[in-house]
């Protein structure tokens, strides 16, 4: 009889085990994007940001997406220049994590996350800004509207 009862504990145990939330739990994603504030569209990003949160592995934002420079069909003529994306994780005013992309003249997927490197800060906004830069020594720069994101 206390077998039974111990193999039905058991049971009833490694049950209770398979069916426990994830360590890792995601929120819901949101989508992003920003451009380099041009009439030509010449550089962009888009993509998705969302939040991770456990206890065991410290909180992130997952952002995904992709980076374009001159990489889609226009009447525009190339300019010579590469776009640069730049996501910055804050918590309140702080900036706990940044993160750069460049591509010159093509599109690029990207995946990373953003977090604190000591695990005690989560992220509140992610703010994601375009540039475009020469791609010679002399040469002008130019930003886009930083856009920013808030993340529950």
């Amino acid at each position: 009889m206390r077998l039974l009862a111990g193999l039905t504990m058991t049971a009833a145990l490694a049950a209770g085990l398979l069916t426990a939330p994830p360590a890792l739990a995601a929120q819901a994603a949101e989508s992003f994007s920003a451009d380099s504030g041009d009439s030509c569209r010449r550089g962009f990003t888009e993509g998705t940001l969302e939040r991770y949160d456990g206890p065991v592995i410290r909180p992130a934002i997952l952002v995904e997406g992709l980076v374009s420079d001159e990489a889609l069909p226009t009447v525009c003529q190339p300019d010579g220049m590469h776009t640069r994306a730049t996501f910055s994780g804050y918590r309140g005013a702080e900036r706990v994590d940044t993160e750069a992309y460049k591509v010159d003249d093509e599109q690029s997927k990207f995946s990373f996350t953003l977090s604190d490197s000591t695990g005690v800060r989560t992220i509140d906004r992610v703010v994601v800004q375009v540039c475009r830069f020469s791609n010679t020594p002399i040469g002008i720069s130019y930003c886009g509207k930083a856009q920013e994101y808030k993340i529950p």
